[in-house]
């Protein structure tokens, strides 16, 4: 089990803000529409986190061990606060100096595309030039080409999504997909 903080809002208003016990985002997720006793998230902006429990726990270690040193020198303990404060600030910021720091022989990692054909040892330690981008061609699901000026030409001159599509054997999506994208006017 993995905590998870998760902070839900909807029109400005927040609807949930508290910590679940979750085996996955997912599963925290499906917990917190159940706590709200929603059959659906939408319209509803929300956010997962998922604390790191080893983080806290070395934290709550730490202030232990402070506070038995304390009573031990016969020190009035602080409060939590004054306690957990100053301990938990060292921890993140000696965990995120861990995060941060950059192997000197590591090259910085530029971004990659990603392309499930490609063979394994060609993408690790890959150092070659990207190819050019090619033009792309739409190929419907019979295996013909689209020339989509000539659609574009038909739709103009017809408006009708229909008939444009009967004419270059497309489906009514596909057309209606490229004049939302395309911004194309029927004259």
């Amino acid at each position: 089990m993995k905590l998870f903080k998760l902070i839900a809002s909807r029109a400005g208003q927040v609807l949930f803000d508290d910590r679940v016990e979750a085996d996955s985002p997912r599963e925290a997720r499906e917990q917190m529409k159940a706590l709200l006793g929603l059959q659906s998230l939408t319209g509803v902006v929300y956010a997962i986190t998922e604390i790191p429990i080893e983080l806290i726990q070395s934290i709550v270690d730490a202030k232990l061990a402070e506070a038995l040193q304390r009573v031990r020198s016969g020190q009035p303990p602080a409060s939590m606060e004054q306690m957990i404060r100053p301990i938990a600030s060292a921890a993140v910021r000696e965990q995120l100096a861990t995060l941060r720091t950059v192997q000197p022989d590591d090259p910085p990692a530029g971004p990659q595309r990603f392309d499930a054909f490609t063979p394994a040892d060609q993408i690790i330690g890959s150092t070659t030039t990207p190819k050019p981008r090619r033009k792309r061609v739409s190929v419907t699901t019979n295996g013909t080409l689209v020339d989509w000026k000539a659609v574009k030409r038909a739709y103009r001159r017809t408006g009708s999504i229909k008939q444009t599509a009967v004419q270059f054997e497309l489906s009514i999506n596909s057309v209606k997909a490229r004049i939302r994208r395309e911004g194309w006017t029927h004259e």
